[in-house]
């Protein structure tokens, strides 16, 4: 396999993630080039990966103004800017891995799917738990047909508490109308992907959802609750979601909540006076959790495909264990597991003793890094794509990943319009 060199555009806490396979396989992989609006991540990135100065760009504008000089784009952006920063990167001949969600617009996404098909690119989407052992050996048993046919996928997100306040409740994936994505979007695409993926060709027709903001709202706020947690708030040392609790005693979540600091690194805000300060005053971590804001913290989604296969999701945000749980029923057998645990169970159904047996599968295969090993893997595939190798059962193609955005805008409106949604209304 020939090596394959890469821009990276945003070098935010994704964008590193990625980018860390060239570091992990520097023989099939290298950055090149990095686009980062803050200069102190752009400095990061270029001593990181040894850039020369031209290679190094402030404003997406400044590099595409150059002609090409590596073969890939790691495009990790913020979700409102996916589409409209990739477009230009397809008619400068570059293959693209883009973070996902796409966009929440089906315009767009179609528009997304043209472009790349009229100029013959390498388009992969980073649905990353496609790339964990856990998931993938599962999809390896449906492939096998052992079990028999595929009748029902039941998945549930559960959001821990310090994750669900430091991206969608306090964090910039808090607002809709601010990032550009609901919050199925944003954290449970990853979910319907998979039960796209894993329905094995049978496509979507119906979707229903109900979902809504009934914990991290106004209404409940308690009495003495203040503005900031640190500042006017009587009742901070009862209170669970408090930002002291979480920011300082405990330091939760450092790489977004003090992604922003002016002139620093997140790994550099270390002091606890300074971390203080900053939730004090203008760390938008440090402000009340009981906030109107336009994200659900639940939400329940019903599928049915064209072949007669169910699916259901439960997204819970603020739950004490945070993980995923998955149970496929078949006609002759199952599978249920927990990702978090590393292993699921399948049981097979005896005719003979109109019982089951149970098997324990245990993965074994490295699952260090995020998403239980998904994210470097999912690297790899790209860059083994771009070079011209085949495919992988996981391979995340804008074609696959269109279907499963479809199905998140069906359920966002049916949530929206409270209605049973059709697929065809957004082909």
């Amino acid at each position: 396999m020939k090596k394959v060199t890469a821009v990276i555009m945003g070098f935010g806490d994704r964008g590193q993630i990625y980018a860390e396979y060239a570091l992990r396989a520097p023989d099939k992989f290298e950055i090149a080039g990095c686009v980062e609006p803050d200069p102190v991540r752009l400095e990061k990135a270029k001593k990181l990966y040894n850039l020369k100065d031209e290679n190094c760009f402030l404003r997406p504008e400044d590099f595409y103004a150059r002609e090409k000089f590596c073969d890939a784009v790691i495009n990790a952006t913020m979700d409102s800017l996916h589409v409209k920063t990739t477009l230009p990167l397809f008619k400068m001949g570059y293959d693209v891995l883009l973070e996902k969600p796409v966009t929440s617009d089906p315009s767009e996404l179609k528009a997304l799917q043209k472009a790349a098909k009229e100029h013959k690119r390498v388009l992969m989407i980073c649905h990353v738990l496609r790339y964990a052992p856990f998931y993938l050996k599962i999809k390896n048993l449906l492939l096998g047909g052992e079990l028999g046919k595929l009748e029902h996928i039941y998945c549930s997100e559960n959001v821990g508490i310090a994750h669900m306040l430091s991206s969608y409740v306090r964090g910039k994936w808090g607002s809709e109308a601010e990032c550009g994505s609901g919050m199925l979007m944003a954290k449970c695409c990853h979910d319907l992907d998979l039960i796209v993926w894993l329905a094995g060709g049978a496509e979507p027709d119906d979707v229903f959802s109900f979902g809504t903001r009934s914990v991290f709202c106004e209404e409940n706020k308690p009495k003495g609750a203040g503005s900031r947690c640190l500042t006017d708030c009587k009742i901070e040392k009862d209170c669970p979601y408090s930002a002291k609790k979480l920011y300082l005693d405990n330091n939760e979540f450092p790489f977004l909540v003090w992604a922003n600091v002016p002139n620093k690194d997140w790994t550099q805000v270390n002091d606890y006076e300074e971390r203080k300060k900053l939730l004090e005053t203008v760390n938008p971590h440090g402000k009340c959790a009981y906030v109107n804001r336009d994200l659900v913290d639940h939400q329940s989604v019903l599928v049915r495909f064209n072949s007669g296969i169910t699916a259901t999701l439960d997204m819970t945000g603020g739950a004490s264990r945070a993980g995923r749980r998955i149970h496929i029923v078949c006609s002759r057998g199952e599978i249920e597991g927990f990702l978090e645990d590393n292993e699921f169970t399948v049981r097979r159904y005896n005719a003979e003793r109109a019982s089951y047996t149970s098997e324990t599968v245990r993965i074994t295969e490295d699952v260090s890094g995020a998403h239980s090993g998904g994210d470097l893997r999912l690297a790899a595939d790209f860059a083994a794509r771009v070079a011209g190798e085949t495919p992988s059962v996981s391979c995340t193609s804008i074609d696959d990943s269109v279907i499963g955005h479809l199905l998140v805008i069906g359920a966002e409106t049916s949530r929206k319009e409270r209605r049973t949604v059709r697929l065809s209304e957004f082909l």
